[in-house]
């Protein structure tokens, strides 16, 4: 008996070193999965604000019927919003690091019916135009990114 002396001790002393070692990995594992969500909400206030940018100006061209760009910020987001084109509409929104920067890119089509001004939203898209052949204007980035910053 003399031999296992001290067996019980080791033996709770290895089942404490377990414990403590699964629960180190669920604090970490909670402390990532909390800096995950806190990255997707941001980002989808990002998208919310830079789509009520492009609503924005889907209400101003349906009242005034013309384009132009605008800049205002929206619970410590700024969002801009740009005409650069007939027919195209782009919204920039990002927080208030200038982080978590997303868009919103509509093209519609105007037609005139009766006296009243009718748009219809043809594609919306959420990345940046891209110059190709059949698109040689200039890009709208430029105009969208010197009304976001100060």
């Amino acid at each position: 008996m003399n031999r296992r002396k001290g067996s019980l001790s080791m033996m709770l002393l290895l089942f404490m070193t377990a414990l403590l070692t699964v629960s180190v990995a669920f604090v970490f594992y909670e402390g990532r999965s909390g800096e995950s969500v806190l990255r997707y909400r941001k980002g989808l206030v990002s998208v919310y604000a830079a789509e009520s940018g492009a609503n924005w100006a889907l209400a101003s061209l349906s009242r005034k019927g013309t384009a132009g760009e605008i800049s205002f910020s929206l619970n410590n987001r700024t969002v801009a919003v740009s005409f650069p084109r007939k027919g195209s509409i782009l919204s920039q929104a990002e927080d208030g690091n200038r982080d978590y920067r997303r868009y919103v890119n509509l093209t519609y089509k105007k037609d005139e019916e009766e006296g009243k001004t009718r748009i219809r939203v043809e594609d919306i898209g959420s990345e940046l135009p891209r110059m190709d052949e059949k698109n040689d204007s200039p890009s709208p980035v430029a105009a969208v990114a010197g009304l976001a910053s100060p």
